[in-house]
């Protein structure tokens, strides 16, 4: 049999599994606030939920009392998240809520200096590509017109010669073997 002081410790340790236990469940529940889960996400968010916090619980009863499991590990399980939720969820919830807001407001803040950063790393290359622009623009304009008369005679003069050449070519190469298509 255990002394008393080994089952007092064993229980205080049960009651702070316990509020270790509410406090998982006060994180898990501003979690899925904030991230507003849908009822798949909720669903998935639960079992890990339990999942992670069952694994806790488990490894610190095992380090609390050797993981023996009595009526009073029940008990101080219950009384521990009893407390947890009765004194100290309403004020632990407001500071992870406030610990939230101040990383999305964090993020937001890297996220608009990132792009202000990248504003003026490509405001150079807007730069050139705005003085250049209006003369190339201008010379199209210009060569548009001539250069549709350009394209007619070169399909004149070396189209008509080219289209030539490949219908002279087209049974020789056909011919040779590699290019003969295969039956099926």
């Amino acid at each position: 049999m255990e002394p008393l002081a080994n089952q007092v410790c064993a229980f205080a340790a049960t009651l702070v599994i316990g509020m270790v236990a509410g406090f998982c469940y006060d994180y898990y529940r501003v979690v899925r606030g904030v991230f507003k889960l849908k009822k798949v996400g909720t669903c998935l968010g639960d079992m890990v939920f339990w999942l992670v916090t069952t694994a806790l619980v488990f490894f610190l009863l095992v380090l609390g009392n050797w993981g023996v499991v009595r009526l009073y590990v029940f008990i101080g399980l219950g009384l521990g998240a009893f407390f947890y939720f009765q004194f100290l969820s309403g004020v632990i919830r407001r500071l992870l809520r406030f610990k939230f807001y101040v990383f999305h407001e964090a993020w937001k803040s890297v996220v608009r200096i990132t792009l202000f950063l990248w504003k003026i790393i490509l405001l150079p290359v807007r730069l050139v590509i705005l003085v250049l622009s209006y003369p190339l623009n201008f010379m199209w304009f210009l060569l548009k017109k001539p250069g549709r008369g350009l394209k007619r005679i070169f399909s004149n003069l070396v189209g008509k010669r080219l289209n030539i050449i490949i219908i002279k070519l087209k049974p020789r190469l056909s011919a040779m073997v590699f290019w003969k298509r295969k039956k099926d």
